[in-house]
This record gives C-alpha cells, sequence and structure tokens, in this order.
C-alpha cells in the first residue's frame, strides 16, 4: 500500500514537473516564432524593428539556455551525479573577484572580513550568482544590491540585501520549490523576460552540500535580505576591520 502511494506522489510529481517544463519553453519558444515570423514580413525594411527583434531572440534563447542548464543540474543532483571537490577555500578573496566579475554596478560589496571555508569553488560561484540575479531580478532598475560578509570564530555571515518588491512570509519555505513563484508579490521590475524558477532551488541544493543555513526576511514592497551562515574551517586574520 505505501509503496503505492509512493509511485503515485512520484509519478504526480513527473507529471506537474514535465508540465512546469513545458509552460517554461513554450514562452521563450512563442517570442522566437513570432519575431522570426514578423522578421519574414517586412522586418528587412524596417531597422528598428529588426533591431528589437534580434534583441528579444537573444533574451528568449538565453532563457532558454538557463532553464536547460538549471534542468541538467538538477537531474543530475537527483541521480547523485553531482560530485563535489571541497577543497579549503577563502571566500573573501572568491567573493571579491565574483562581484568584480559579475560586472553590475547595481550590485555593492559593503562588508568583507576574510575567512576560509572547505567548498567547491565552482559550485559556490553558482550559488552566489543565483542569489544576486534574483535579487536583481526583483528590484527596481535603479536600486542596488548590498552584500556582506562578515565571520567570527567558527563561522561566517553572508547576507543578500535588496529593496525590492518583497516575499509574502507564507511563501518563505515555498521560495526554493523548483519553478514556484510568488506571482502575487513577486512582479519582476524593470521589463525583463520570466525567469526560469530554478536559481533559487539550485542555490539551496548547492547550500545544503555545504551545511549553509539560510534564512529569509522580507517586507512586501521594501525589500528582502538573505542570510546565508557559512561553517568556516579557520579565520586567516584576527585584525578587526572589514576588507574591500
Amino acid at each position: 500500500m505505501r509503496l503505492g502511494i509512493k509511485a503515485s506522489k512520484n509519478f504526480l510529481r513527473q507529471q506537474r514537473f514535465v508540465n512546469d517544463v513545458s509552460h517554461e519553453l513554450r514562452t521563450p519558444l512563442t517570442i522566437i516564432r513570432g519575431y522570426v515570423e514578423l522578421l519574414e514580413t517586412c522586418g528587412a525594411n524596417d531597422p528598428e524593428l529588426f533591431k528589437e527583434a534580434v534583441s528579444s531572440i537573444k533574451k528568449s534563447a538565453q532563457n532558454m539556455q538557463s532553464l536547460v542548464e538549471s534542468l541538467l543540474f538538477l537531474a543530475r543532483a537527483d541521480q547523485g551525479h553531482q560530485p563535489l571537490a571541497m577543497v579549503p577555500v577563502d571566500l573573501d578573496e572568491l567573493l571579491k573577484k565574483f562581484v568584480e566579475d559579475y560586472r553590475s554596478p547595481r550590485v555593492q560589496l559593503t562588508k568583507l572580513m576574510p575567512c576560509k571555508i572547505l567548498a567547491d569553488a565552482e559550485f559556490i560561484k553558482k550559488m552566489l550568482a543565483a542569489f544576486l540575479d534574483n535579487a536583481l531580478r526583483y528590484s527596481p532598475p535603479d536600486s542596488s544590491v548590498k552584500v556582506e560578509l562578515t565571520a567570527g570564530e567558527d563561522i561566517a555571515t553572508l547576507k543578500f540585501i535588496d529593496k525590492g518588491v518583497g516575499i509574502p512570509k507564507e511563501d518563505y519555505n515555498k521560495i526554493f520549490d523548483r519553478f514556484y513563484r510568488a506571482d502575487k508579490a513577486r512582479t519582476k521590475l524593470g521589463g525583463e523576460e520570466s525567469s526560469v524558477g530554478l536559481g533559487l532551488s539550485v542555490a539551496k541544493w548547492i547550500a545544503d552540500r555545504h551545511d549553509i543555513v539560510i534564512k529569509v526576511k522580507s517586507r512586501l514592497g521594501e525589500g528582502t535580505t538573505f542570510t546565508l551562515t557559512i561553517p568556516t574551517i579557520q579565520i586567516k586574520s584576527q585584525e578587526p576591520g572589514f576588507r574591500i
């Protein structure tokens, strides 16, 4: 009986997953097809239309690529095929370099203390990208996202602070679900295309594998703060102050 119930739940979960993937792919494919047909009709004679079409097609293709990459990541993770290369990592140096490479004037690294963690650096960077992408996506285009890294004797605290639309309290436990969006509050700002709804799921998987605890604090219309508590393996320096 239990096996039957479990099989039924797995089937429903897989069915919902397929439906979600189909929905996510349908939107960019519809956009691409629409603009291609428009270009075939009159795009060659209208430079502005041509520019708009190429830009929209490019964004839709990038959205599809992000979806496929996230799906492959989570599929390998579900099957236990995402091994981590855990080595000592200077989180402060990794974070500083990551923000520089992220190349967004809206990201401000306001606090940075030295700390070392045991981690897979590439996976940590993927996690950082997911939190930053999410914060920027749901914040006004003229606002910034603050990133703070502080450290104590055995833990580091990493915060992503935005002034975006916020998250309803009842949705805190759902935002890491695959394809979940709290549409009633998490309306994207700045006219961006629909996100694939998998970034935070990937981030949560990576955080769990590194024993990182994630806490969410948010107020509707005022912003959200994600706080990550990360185990450290040593403090490089006991000198007080921040290093930027």
